[in-house]
């Protein structure tokens, strides 16, 4: 009978501590995000730039929001939102797909959003550097390290140049950043995407304004220096054995795609870029 008690006594005893600990445990517990009234306040930041920017869905909402996340980065609440709705929703994932260099830049959706299916149009922007890039930064720290007394002109070369000794032209072939920026033997096959992407994450590397431009058939980069956007097209230097297309003006392999994205994104890098 004693011993029975004493089970009774600890099963008791066990029972009170875990209710007691339940109500502890809720108020731990995160709490559902919900977009508030100051998530949609920010600076007019397109103000700055061109209004002929502004076309359809790159709009100056849309450029206040990127803007935003570019200045603040990435916090667990989204910087500001706006509204993209589904049949514009391609146009912009495809806009900021062509910001990528050490950042990726995404659709954000904060962690704990309740019934965010309810609000499919809210649009913010992340950007952040993948796991995997911290192997390829650390790859190119040398090269960046080597060029950081230079001018921004000076760099892309160097940039170009040393993109030219790790990869040989192929259509149809791709290497990856975690792939080019990597210890490999001999050069890696690829196609101008992969040159592009490469000079893309140099140039965020060292904080120089770059992004890509496509054709239909072919796909270059815009880089910022000495005050103007410039063509650099990596691949077709390497392919033809000279720099010919290597901070120039103009460039005429292709028809651009998206030219009102281009315009829009070379505000959102240079605020003021095509006064």
């Amino acid at each position: 009978m004693k011993n029975r008690t004493v089970l009774s006594l600890l099963l008791a005893g066990t029972m009170t501590a875990a209710l007691l600990a339940v109500p502890a445990q809720a108020a731990e517990a995160p709490q559902p995000y919900t977009i508030q009234a100051t998530h949609w306040s920010r600076e007019d930041f397109s103000q700055a730039a061109n209004p002929e920017v502004f076309t359809g869905v790159y709009s100056r909402e849309l450029y206040n929001t990127i803007r935003q996340t570019m200045l603040d980065g990435t916090s667990g609440t989204a910087p500001a939102y706006t509204m993209v709705g589904n049949e514009d929703y391609s146009a912009v994932k495809k806009l900021v797909g062509r910001m990528e260099g050490v950042l990726r830049y995404e659709h954000h959706v904060p962690q704990g959003f309740a019934d965010y299916w309810r609000h499919l149009d809210y649009y913010a922007v992340s950007a952040e550097m993948p796991e995997n890039y911290q192997a390829p930064l650390d790859f190119v720290q040398p090269v960046i390290e080597a060029t950081a007394e230079m001018g921004d002109r000076e760099r892309v070369e160097a940039f170009n140049d040393y993109i030219r000794t790790l990869l040989a032209y192929q259509k149809g072939k791709t290497a990856g950043i975690t792939q080019t920026f990597a210890p490999h033997a001999g050069e890696l096959k690829a196609a101008c995407g992969s040159y592009a992407r490469a000079l893309k994450f140099l140039c965020g590397a060292a904080d120089i304004p770059c992004f890509t431009v496509s054709s239909k058939t072919h796909t270059w980069n815009l880089v910022y220096v000495d005050g103007q956007w410039l063509h650099v097209d990596v691949s077709a230097n390497d392919l033809s054995g000279r720099n010919g297309v290597l901070l120039v003006e103009s460039y005429q392999i292709g028809k651009d795609q998206a030219p009102e994205a281009t315009a829009f994104l070379k505000e959102l890098f240079v605020p003021g870029s095509t006064k």
